[in-house]
């Protein structure tokens, strides 16, 4: 988890298309197949670098976006963080390595002697959303993907990251196998470095190797590449569906569940969603894109109360302006508390927050504290 801009979050058009960090994509609303033979038994977890796989700790990990708030929840909140993912890079057609945000390497240095992991993070996200033909092209002619690869490693090393972070979304679902491989090879590439490789993928709970945004991401290849992998559990409804939960309990429990059976519980961390988003009767498959202090601010000034679904586990309300009637959903402590529960009796790696300094404040008092390997 990730998104569309100029970097991050500054135009509307990534603040809508990257919702959660995974916003135009069109999960799947199917059921998980029966866990039979093979599929019962993920790949056996490497533990590729020091510390990354310990099954006795659990990682927070916060996206890093270029604002003022952004920066603010990073300092405030950096005991809380064992890793940071700063979501400062792309690529071009040819490989080469392009700076699209604010990159202030002092913060990188401060996260890190502030005892968390640093990593450069790469998207494919432009002015009009995810590429998928600049993956297409990058991914699928071998050439470019090696010097795509030695290109990522050098950064890596230059800058002097913990990691990587590869958030490369809408991958063309003919370009599984290519994306497969490229996630070996890099991850080859940065183990020889002692580098971390973390990678971000799309929630699903059924493999159709076809569909338009979850087809290209095999989660049993992508086990065994990655050191951890973030299951981005966001985006149950988002742009391109009618209104509803961000994600709700029992899709999370599904997707989880799904994705147990073909990577280590020890690798995966799930995607915590810290947004809102506001359905319009008007435009009924493109929500409004709103921060939690917004989405509580707007409640208030209308004097509607929050209701919460407790079957669902998810805050909501409704209004009308002008005629037009609005549903929001958003994420607040007992949504977020429910969700870290499932992660703990999954045993999980641990959990990624999309995206830092737009939470409820109280993730870090109510919901998070004592959680982290830094306070265990």
């Amino acid at each position: 988890m990730k998104r569309y801009l100029t970097l991050i979050i500054i135009g509307s058009i990534i603040l809508s298309s990257m919702l959660g960090g995974c916003s135009e994509a069109k999960n799947l609303r199917l059921f998980s197949p029966p866990r039979t033979g093979a599929d019962r038994q993920p790949p056996a977890a490497e533990a590729a670098r020091k510390n990354v796989l310990n099954p006795n700790e659990h990682i927070v990990l916060g996206f890093y976006t270029d604002s003022q708030a952004s920066k603010n929840s990073v300092l405030k909140n950096i005991k809380n963080l064992d890793e940071v993912a700063f979501f400062w890079y792309s690529f071009n057609g040819t490989g080469t390595i392009k700076r699209t945000g604010n990159i202030d390497l002092n913060l990188k240095e401060t996260v890190q002697k502030n005892g968390a992991k640093a990593f450069a993070l790469v998207h494919n996200l432009d002015s009009k959303g995810f590429n998928s033909q600049l993956a297409h092209q990058v991914l699928a002619n071998k050439t470019i993907r090696s010097d795509f690869i030695r290109n990522l490693v050098a950064l890596t090393v230059k800058e002097n990251w913990d990691g990587l972070a590869v958030d490369i979304e809408k991958i063309p679902a003919g370009d599984r196998q290519a994306y497969s491989d490229f996630l070996d090879e890099l991850h080859t590439s940065l183990k020889d470095k002692d580098k971390i490789l973390n990678v971000s993928i799309p929630a699903k709970y059924q493999d159709v190797p076809n569909d338009l945004w979850s087809g290209g991401f095999d989660y049993a290849a992508i086990g065994k590449s990655a050191d951890q992998v973030v299951l981005m559990t966001y985006e149950e409804h988002g742009v391109g569906t009618t209104q509803g939960p961000i994600a709700s309990q029992g899709w999370v429990n599904r997707v989880i569940d799904f994705a147990q059976d073909r990577i280590p519980k020890q690798k995966i961390i799930m995607g915590l969603p810290v947004y809102a988003s506001d359905w319009a009767s008007n435009k009924p498959t493109f929500p409004d894109y709103l921060t939690y202090a917004k989405a509580l601010a707007l409640a208030r000034k209308l004097g509607v109360s929050v209701l919460y679904d407790e079957t669902q586990q998810v805050p909501h309300y409704a209004y009308t302006v002008a005629g037009v009637r609005h549903e929001v959903y958003l994420e607040d402590v007992r949504s977020l508390s429910a969700k870290l529960g499932y992660a703990k009796k999954s045993q999980l790696h641990g959990v990624a927050i999309w995206r830092l300094g737009i939470e409820d404040p109280t993730l870090w008092t109510d919901v998070l504290k004592g959680y982290n390997s830094a306070q265990q």
